[in-house]
């Protein structure tokens, strides 16, 4: 016994006049999904790593020269690419010593100056809360 469709046709008969009137809206369902996963692999491949911090090669000395001197460094912190120092004095650091440092931008507040780098600025902080220690 065969089955017969709602039609009252053959099943295979169905679905051939299924495939002849949607054929069009099949093909674009297909080119869709191709296109979204091809834009998918796309962002995937082209996604950002997170920036490597780069270890500073300068020495502490050359870090509190710029500041204006140990004397004028009352403290100092990082928060993710920025390095925040609290100072006597702002008015005494060096820019252009900074720069060379790998200090990309200088912003100065009214009590702390911040300092934007792409360096490992945690172990610059406990390089320079150590020298102010001693």
């Amino acid at each position: 016994m065969l089955f017969v469709g709602a039609s009252g046709n053959d099943p295979k008969n169905d679905f051939e006049a299924f495939l002849k009137n949607y054929a069009w809206l099949l093909c674009v369902i297909v080119a869709v999904i191709i296109i979204i996963t091809l834009v998918v692999v796309f962002l995937v491949k082209n996604k950002k790593s997170p920036a490597k911090k780069i270890e500073s090669s300068a020495s502490i000395d050359e870090w509190l020269e710029a500041l204006g001197g140990k004397d004028n460094v009352i403290d100092v912190f990082s928060s993710g690419s920025r390095l925040s120092v609290k100072l006597n004095n702002q008015d005494s650091i060096n820019r252009d010593a900074l720069t060379k440092l790998g200090v990309t931008s200088i912003v100065k507040m009214s009590d702390k100056l911040t300092l934007v780098t792409n360096l490992d600025n945690q172990k610059i902080v406990e390089k320079i809360q150590n020298s102010l220690q001693n």
